[in-house]
């Protein structure tokens, strides 16, 4: 795990802290960045004693999208699909962890970075973070699924007017719009995502897998597909040992003490 652009910090409570660390470019994406945050994210899925994923960048900012000398190797259609492939293979790796993660919005986000927060399931933002659809400034479209995740957040006209006007929002408009679960003082943003990770970490971890992939197929599915969906994930819960811990806790009046099995 000798990464150059990112570091990763796993706790005894199963919450590890993914930092993407290149201050002095406000985390901006390059190539290596793009691999280390890919590298991590993987580490991250696949370790059993990682249980919930909390997101957060060193400095002033999450991270401010591509940085300039990756745009500046554009020079022909191939090479821009190249670029284009890596920004969004960094998204997708943060979107398909099956566990939930948490981004800290330590600062500013914005450009393709926009897209990798919104991959995150939840997100804890400081009264300092800004959110930047700056793409129009660089005569740009939105890139690595920035567009899927805007349309859901905020519908069509919403959508467009971030877009077409280059908005950048600060915390509380962010927060109104539904963007951020929760606005926090400066210096509470990490460990309030921290306490966050650890209350999910206590829960039946199955059951909080399934919820994340039931959402995420309610937005495609119609109300018959989705309750036959329910269904299936019902059965598979009333099958775990968690879920009869759940209904003893319950009946004996105590704190469910889960085994994630």
């Amino acid at each position: 795990m000798n990464w150059k652009t990112v570091k990763l910090d796993i706790m005894e409570s199963g919450v590890a802290v993914l930092t993407m660390n290149r201050p002095e470019t406000m985390n901006s994406v390059n190539d290596q960045f793009c691999a280390d945050v890919q590298a991590a994210c993987k580490e991250a899925s696949e370790n059993d004693a990682v249980k919930v994923l909390v997101i957060t960048g060193a400095g002033k900012a999450w991270s401010s999208g591509g940085d300039i000398s990756l745009l500046a190797k554009i020079k022909d259609p191939i090479s821009a699909k190249e670029i284009y492939d890596a920004s969004g293979e960094l998204v997708t790796a943060i979107y398909e962890i099956k566990k939930p993660v948490i981004a800290a919005l330590n600062g500013v986000v914005a450009g393709a970075s926009v897209a990798a927060c919104m991959a995150c399931d939840l997100i804890i933002a400081s009264e300092k973070a800004r959110m930047g659809f700056t793409f129009m400034q660089l005569a740009f479209c939105p890139d690595s699924g920035a567009s899927h995740f805007l349309i859901q957040k905020v519908g069509y006209h919403k959508a467009l007017e971030l877009l077409w006007f280059g908005k950048i929002l600060n915390a509380e408009e962010a927060e109104k719009l539904g963007f951020f679960n929760k606005v926090v003082p400066h210096e509470e943003c990490l460990p309030e995502a921290i306490r966050w990770a650890e209350a999910l970490a206590l829960q039946p971890l199955m059951t909080v897998g399934l919820d994340k992939k039931l959402l995420r197929e309610a937005v495609r599915n119609d109300y018959y597909q989705q309750t036959e969906l329910e269904a299936m994930y019902q059965v598979l819960t009333w099958s775990s040992e968690d879920f009869k811990e759940g209904c003893a806790a319950f009946a004996e009046k105590r704190k469910p003490v889960f085994k994630n099995r």
